[in-house]
């Protein structure tokens, strides 16, 4: 079935009209017509199912048949990263909504290959939107603007997060010594890993630092491999 994003959907409501981009999707990629089943996701906890009504040029009416509201994830949690070359960075952003991540934080630290630019947050955003669609998950994570390492540190704690640096070092802690009563920010360093002056800046701010396998993964590997180790503890 059909997954459009549709931000104006309300709880309690009959009926919807699709436009712009996701119209567009829908009726000329996609071609779907007049009697189709379609599925509708606002990004804020709800997903609706529906027929599609009526279609002209610029819309499409769709009368809701069903509808379902999640409530929020109870311990939201958030990615991290430096922003890596060959879209691997797009990667990590769609396997780690398909898991659940509520919030991304681009990063710049001292060894990184790539630095932001005026697309990048968009394409992110995109991606996500892309994502949620795919599996259904009921909440778009929030894409945050690219920062340096500690304003992005600054901006994490700010939002409710603690952060926990995943780090190449191999420390002897894993996931299951982390604080059950804290929202984690699993933060993920460049490939050419944080330099000795970054490595003290997270010991001068006491951040926790864990393991998240027995080898030294690529940046993407080591943020989906801890999204997706996270995610399960929370449906034990």
């Amino acid at each position: 079935m059909p997954s459009i994003y549709s931000p104006n959907l309300v709880s309690g409501a009959t009926s919807i009209t699709i436009e712009g981009d996701e119209f567009h999707h829908l009726c000329h990629v996609k071609r779907i017509g007049v009697g189709y089943e379609v599925r509708l996701n606002n990004g804020e906890g709800i997903i609706a199912e529906g027929k599609i009504s009526a279609i002209n040029k610029h819309k499409a009416e769709i009368v809701l048949q069903t509808q379902a509201k999640f409530t929020a994830p109870q311990r939201p949690y958030a990615i991290a990263f430096a922003l890596l070359k060959n879209k691997h960075d797009e990667l990590l952003i769609e396997k780690c909504t398909e898991l659940g991540a509520s919030a991304f934080y681009p990063l710049e630290s001292e060894f990184s290959v790539k630095t932001t630019s005026a697309n990048t947050i968009i394409r992110f955003a995109r991606i996500a939107l892309a994502a949620i669609k795919q599996c259904d998950n009921p909440w778009l994570p929030i894409i945050k603007p690219t920062l340096k390492l500690k304003q992005a540190i600054q901006e994490i704690i700010k939002d409710g997060y603690t952060p926990i640096l995943c780090s190449e070092a191999r420390p002897e802690a894993s996931l299951a010594t982390i604080d059950e009563a804290i929202n984690p920010c699993f933060i993920i360093g460049p490939e050419g890993g944080f330099s000795a002056q970054e490595f003290a800046f997270f010991a001068d701010q006491k951040i926790s630092a864990v393991s998240i396998c027995k080898l030294v993964t690529r940046a993407e590997t080591a943020a989906i491999a801890v999204t997706a180790q996270f995610a399960a503890t929370q449906i034990l």
